[in-house]
């Protein structure tokens, strides 16, 4: 019952994550003192997963050092946002509706904004892109949960099914038991009734052998008390 509660409980955190929209806007942040124009995306999702799957990302792109709770690609390669290498710059952190992950693009000559709006949009793209895929791959994991919930729950079903069939065999043996028994106590007590009888027969059959004994005892006396009047 138990583990049929849980899966009912993850799927409703996967409605829920069907109901997450995700938004991708212009902002900045202070890093080292210096206020950074770039863009965020807020993802309701543990901050650590976002953190290591948002480290993978910016591996793709190049060298990534951490300081701080700074990522830095010095020598970042995003063709889609510009041609030539450009400086990343990123935070994750979390904030009172989720994970929020925010980067800025140096390009050399001007940081990616707005005003550039090809490299933005690319840039832009790439973030909305990465939170979705963050949203999926969480609902995959909840699917998978639920999967082994159900499974669990299946397996404690045919369990109970099981010993259910069990239960059920073993009161028909104890019938056939029952049965069995009754039959032999009537057999028993018939046994004893013709035990009985044999008992007195036997008793008869003493008394009329103990009476041929005495006859042929007799008989025998007879033939000797004969024997001995011979010749006399």
């Amino acid at each position: 019952m138990k583990k049929l509660t849980t899966f009912l409980i993850l799927l409703f955190v996967i409605n829920l994550a069907d109901a997450q929209k995700v938004t991708v806007s212009e902002s900045t942040e202070v890093i080292e003192k210096i206020s950074r124009q770039g863009m965020s995306t807020v993802i309701a999702l543990d901050n650590k997963k976002i953190e290591k799957a948002w480290e993978k990302q910016l591996k793709s792109y190049g060298k990534v050092d951490y300081s701080k709770g700074v990522y830095t690609v010095a020598v970042a390669n995003i063709p889609s946002v510009s041609s030539s290498p450009c400086v990343i710059t990123s935070v994750v952190k979390n904030t009172g509706k989720g994970t929020m992950v925010w980067w800025a693009i140096d390009m050399g000559k001007q940081h990616v904004s707005k005003n550039t709006s090809s490299a933005y949009s690319a840039a832009e793209k790439i973030l909305y892109e990465f939170a979705i895929q963050a949203y999926r791959d969480d609902k995959n994991e909840q699917i998978e949960e639920a999967e082994k919930a159900v499974a669990t729950a299946v397996k404690a079903q045919e369990k109970k099914v099981k010993e259910g069939q069990d239960i059920v065999k073993d009161v028909e043996n104890n019938k056939q038991e029952k049965i069995n028994l009754e039959q032999k106590l009537k057999e028993n007590g018939e046994k004893l009734v013709q035990l009985q009888k044999d008992i007195e027969q036997n008793k008869k059959d003493q008394a009329t052998a103990a009476e041929n004994v005495e006859k042929v005892r007799k008989a025998l006396e007879l033939k000797k008390a004969e024997l001995g009047a011979i010749g006399k």
